[in-house]
């Protein structure tokens, strides 16, 4: 089995363009060049970076990273 990740950095998103327009985009490019690969399964997770230890991070330095990871057989 093998993975593929993607990530969106939310703050680094054009303005306007939604986190799953920017992750779409990435998977269907990444399933259009590899056309027979077999999906196992797929998992999705964010990220706050960076954490402060015993405190939620302030907003004006925090970056909110999503992931999503594609399980695949070839």
């Amino acid at each position: 089995m093998k993975i593929k990740t993607f990530e969106v950095v939310l703050h680094l998103l054009p303005s306007g363009k939604s986190p799953v327009t920017a992750l779409e985009e990435q998977i269907n490019q990444f399933l259009a060049q590899h056309p027979d690969l077999k999906l196992v399964a797929t998992h999705m997770s964010s990220l706050v970076m960076p954490a402060e230890p015993n405190a939620m991070p302030r907003t004006d330095e925090a970056s909110v990273v999503v992931f999503c990871a594609l399980f695949y057989n070839d």
